[in-house]
């Protein structure tokens, strides 16, 4: 299968996880981590699932997945105990046209997550398309050998050059002057990846000077 990769903005939008699988944890922090409105539908805490509702930070429904408890939703994540429900929970998703990640369970779904590495902004996924979610991490593993934290650190200082270097009108000029920028800011970290950051952003300076005394 040919899966369209997106990244979806959850910053205060309705999201529902059916819990009770064994990677409910991580998914229920992964979406807090996004900012969703999170609904939780468990049977039981195991999760510190009451702490957060305390917090106001999810909406906890003591229950199992019942017919209609997808409406309104723009998510749902499913990785109940027992995936015999899922048919169920895809066919009201597929009715109401709600995206579902049936967790472990592609050919119930109408997406999937992938393993992430992230690095402050720097977000990195990685796919099997549901074939070999093992090797998907294994691989998460070794790419953050290759991008230690100074890579969010960098995209957190590029940021904070968009403002002005969109203000130079030529589009290409513009274009040529990012690639300088990054290709210097790599080539410093691949040099040193503990201390090359603040040589990055040294040159990166001082390239932009040079641009705007020119």
């Amino acid at each position: 299968m040919t899966y369209f990769p997106l990244m979806l903005d959850l910053q205060n939008r309705p999201v529902l996880l059916i819990a009770g699988g064994p990677e409910t944890g991580a998914k229920l922090q992964a979406l807090l981590q996004a900012g969703a409105r999170l609904t939780v539908l468990a049977e039981e805490d195991l999760w510190g699932l009451a702490a957060l509702e305390r917090e106001g930070r999810i909406r906890w429904l003591r229950r199992g997945y019942r017919e209609g408890d997808l409406e309104g939703y723009f998510l749902v994540v499913s990785h109940p105990k027992d995936k015999a429900i899922h048919p169920q929970v895809k066919a009201e998703a597929e009715r109401r046209r709600v995206f579902l990640v049936a967790v472990d369970d592609p050919e119930n779904a109408s997406a999937i997550l992938p393993a992430v590495l992230r690095r402050g902004e720097l977000l990195v996924a990685l796919s099997t398309s549901g074939a070999a979610p093992a090797l998907a991490v294994r691989l998460k593993e070794r790419l953050g050998q290759l991008f230690p934290e100074a890579y969010g650190e960098l995209v957190a200082f590029l940021r904070t050059l968009r403002p002005k270097i969109a203000r130079i009108p030529s589009f290409e000029e513009r274009k040529r002057l990012w690639y300088r920028i990054v290709d210097q800011a790599l080539e410093e970290l691949d040099l040193d990846p503990k201390e090359g950051l603040s040589k990055a952003i040294a040159k990166a300076e001082a390239t932009l000077e040079e641009v705007w005394t020119r």
